[in-house]
């Protein structure tokens, strides 16, 4: 089964001005179909009427990068509160918040009334650092930031530093109420005493532009999307994709159903995948230490945390057992087999894509086995750069080559929510994210399919963290 293939629509203002950039947004994935529509000041109306009756899958507003060039504020207001009234699915900035909004020295939108927003910088205060924090659903999360003067990316060795900038950025968006806003960058001044201010937030600013162009460097943004977002450009955008469509709840319907077919199966599920599934798993847990915090995505029964502590000879509730583990689940009946075995301290009931997006604590290691088949390619990237995003040492997790003779199976029994992709071509292309190493990969049958008698071959990646010399805290 393939994933969805999207028509996405770019309004762009038209004309720009001289020396302004269009994004490329479609240059950095060949998974969706983008195509440009140019919107005229003049015929704003129009041209959106028109753009809005071709029934895109989603819009992206990208008018404010080239109206606000030319100091045009006005425009942009105005295309805001049409796009609104058409009611198409969009990834754009709220109308409330361009009304907050004023053009700063570089002709970009600038949110009024921030505190501390006058503050005339000088080089004896301190130094000025951008954030970029990108939104996923409500859930504000800020990138590395970006020493201004000298457009260098802060590095987690200054630990204290670099984790108080990223939380004042992410606490400026929630007391500026930035909410609809999908990314915004917080500019902070870190005086020479070390007290931190923010000094201006640009909601929305212009992010992947073309890189034919980047012999100009990297702009802040996307200097801070290269360079810290786990996947990079590719990932952002289907991130972007994957959180629009859960806000507006299209995927919650097929969570619903997967969770009921799972609750059926709870309490004999582990003696129906007894077999090549367990030694798989154990297999895992055996080659691999996951000591500390464990986030077990798809935690099922509990299989993993108990095959990983048996694997050390332990039981359950072992005080020797180094290992907490974390569970989630769709499957309200999974949750209590799993919490009835003992190994899991909590198991949290919802969809991954929608449980990561708001777990913002960072964990030890986060496992996935035999679960990202449910997803499409956009929320499989979300999950897998909110893991890379969340785990401090290591992400281990599975790709089923799910094949098609499954998924025509369970169609013919009227099943299909239970079909899967394959997504082994998705996972090359994410790549290795800054920071991480491919530690292991290996294939393996994965499992056998008790209803469609399908083998599935699965295979395993295992990515560890290359850990930075970070001096302690004072």
């Amino acid at each position: 089964m393939q994933s969805q293939r999207l028509r996405i629509c770019l309004l762009q203002a038209s004309p720009h001005q001289d020396g302004a950039l269009y994004s490329d947004v479609g240059c950095h994935t060949n998974q969706h179909t983008f195509e440009d529509r140019f919107i005229h000041k003049d015929s704003l109306h129009q041209d959106l009427n028109f753009a809005a009756a071709e029934n895109f899958d989603l819009y992206i507003n990208l008018l404010p990068w080239g109206w606000c060039r030319g100091l045009d504020i006005d425009a942009t207001v105005l295309a805001v509160k049409h796009l609104k009234r058409l009611s198409i699915p969009l990834i754009g900035l709220p109308g409330r918040i361009v009304d907050k909004c004023t053009l700063d020295s570089s002709a970009c939108l600038l949110l009024r009334d921030v505190a501390n927003a006058g503050i005339k910088h000088d080089a004896s205060l301190g130094d000025i650092y951008d954030c970029l924090v990108i939104v996923l659903e409500n859930t504000p999360m800020a990138l590395s930031p970006i020493l201004r003067h000298s457009s260098t990316l802060l590095k987690r060795t200054d630990r204290k530093l670099y984790d108080n900038l990223r939380t004042t950025a992410e606490n400026a968006f929630y007391a500026n109420d930035l909410h609809g806003c999908f990314w915004c960058t917080v500019s902070i001044l870190c005086t020479n005493d070390s007290e931190l201010t923010t000094v201006g937030i640009r909601p929305m600013p212009q992010i992947f532009l073309p890189a034919r162009d980047r012999s100009r460097g990297y702009s802040i943004e996307d200097s801070a999307i290269h360079g810290s977002f786990p996947g990079g450009h590719r990932s952002l955008i289907h991130c972007l994709v994957a959180s629009y469509f859960l806000k507006v709840r299209r995927s919650s319907d097929v969570s619903r159903v997967i969770g009921q077919e799972y609750d059926g199966v709870a309490a004999n599920y582990d003696l129906t995948t007894a077999g090549v599934y367990h030694d798989g798993i154990r297999e895992i847990v055996t080659k691999y230490q996951y000591g500390g915090i464990v986030l077990d995505l798809a935690c099922g029964t509990g299989l993993v945390a108990r095959l990983n502590g048996e694997a050390q000879g332990l039981g359950a509730g072992d005080p020797e057992n180094f290992s907490k583990f974390i569970g989630v689940d769709v499957s309200v009946s999974m949750r209590a087999e799993c919490l009835r075995g003992g190994w899991y301290d909590d198991v949290i009931v919802g969809p991954i894509q929608r449980v990561l997006i708001a777990y913002v604590d960072p964990v030890d290691h986060i496992i996935c086995i035999g679960a990202l088949h449910y997803l499409d390619i956009n929320e499989l990237y979300l999950v897998l750069s909110r893991a890379f995003q969340l785990a401090k040492f290591s992400v281990t997790f599975t790709i089923d080559e799910i094949p098609e003779s499954y998924n025509k199976a369970l169609s013919r029994s009227g099943r299909a929510h239970m079909s899967g992709f394959n997504h082994l071509v998705a996972v090359d292309a994410y790549g290795i994210p800054v920071g991480w190493k491919l530690a292991d990969r290996w294939r393996r049958l994965g499992w056998n399919s008790p209803t469609t008698g399908d083998e599935v071959y699965t295979n395993v990646f295992v990515f560890e963290h290359l850990q930075e010399v970070v001096p302690p805290c004072n």
